[in-house]
C-alpha cells in the first residue's frame, strides 16, 4: 500500500511540475518581447541591442522565400514539399534546434537546393540573421517600437530593405510574379509604373478594392506602409 501511494504521488507531481510547460499543438508559444529592439527590424544589420527579432526579421523571411501563398512549404496543397510548412514559429521550430545551426534541418537547406529552380535566393546578410536568431535560443521574439523611421523613405535607405524581407521571394529575379521584380530600384521604378501606383498602395495597405493584398502573408507595419506610401508619393526617389 505505502508503494502504490509513492508511486501515485511522483506521477501528480510529474504532470504538476510538467503542465505549466505545455504548448497546445499546433500552436505558436507567446511572444517574447525584445525591450531594445535592433536599429532595423527590416531586414538589414542590426545594432544596438542585437537580440534577433523572429516575427519581423526571421519569419518573413522564410514567408516570402519558402513559403509563399501557393509555395512549396505554405501548407496550402497544390505543389511538392507539403508535408514542411514554413509559414509560422511553431511549424519552423520542427526543423530547429536552439542554439545550433549545423544542427538545425530548417536552417542547413538554405542556399542548398532551397530555393528550388533558379527561385530567387536570400541574401548572406539575411542567412547571418537567422542564424543569429538559434544561436540566440530560436526564441518567438517580437520587437515592440523602436526602429522603423518615417523620415526614412527613398528606395535605398528603406524601399530596398523592406521589398529584400517581405517581397523579393516572390519578386526578386525575373519575370516577378505578376510582372513584378522589387530587387533593384530600376526594376521597382518600371514594375509600379506599369501596373499604376495606385495599385501598389492599395495592395500593401489591404484596401478593400486590392486585387491582391500584399504581402499576402500578412500585412506590413504602419510605419513600413507609410515609408513605402511616402516613397511612391515623391516620385520613388533612388
Amino acid at each position: 500500500m505505502k508503494r502504490k501511494f509513492l508511486v501515485i504521488a511522483v506521477v501528480f507531481a510529474t504532470v504538476y511540475s510538467c503542465k505549466h510547460e505545455m504548448v497546445p499543438i499546433g500552436t505558436d508559444p507567446t511572444p517574447v518581447p525584445v525591450v531594445n529592439p535592433p536599429s532595423d527590424t527590416t531586414g538589414g544589420a542590426v545594432a544596438g541591442n542585437d537580440t534577433v527579432c523572429f516575427q519581423s526579421q526571421v519569419l518573413p523571411l522564410y514567408q516570402t522565400y519558402c513559403s509563399r501563398n501557393s509555395g512549396c512549404h505554405s501548407g496550402n496543397g497544390g505543389e511538392e514539399g507539403q508535408d514542411i510548412v514554413l509559414n509560422s514559429y511553431f511549424n519552423i521550430m520542427k526543423g530547429i534546434s536552439p542554439g545550433s545551426a549545423v544542427s538545425s534541418r530548417y536552417f542547413k537547406i538554405i542556399g542548398h537546393g532551397m530555393p528550388p529552380r533558379n527561385e530567387p535566393v536570400m541574401s548572406q546578410e539575411q542567412i547571418s540573421i537567422i542564424e543569429k536568431w538559434i544561436s540566440q535560443g530560436a526564441l518567438n521574439t517580437v520587437c515592440s517600437g523602436g526602429a522603423c523611421d518615417t523620415s526614412k523613405y527613398t528606395y535605398t535607405n528603406a524601399a530596398s530593405a523592406i521589398f529584400a524581407t517581405y517581397c523579393n521571394g516572390c519578386h526578386g529575379s525575373p519575370p516577378g510574379n505578376g510582372n513584378v521584380v522589387l530587387s533593384s530600384y530600376s526594376a521597382a521604378v518600371s514594375s509600379i509604373n506599369a501596373i499604376s501606383k495606385q495599385l501598389f498602395l492599395n495592395s500593401i495597405n489591404y484596401s478593400a478594392t486590392s486585387a491582391q493584398n500584399m504581402p499576402p502573408a500578412g500585412k506590413l507595419s504602419a510605419c513600413q506602409v507609410q515609408q513605402l506610401t511616402m516613397w511612391i508619393n515623391k516620385g520613388m526617389p533612388q
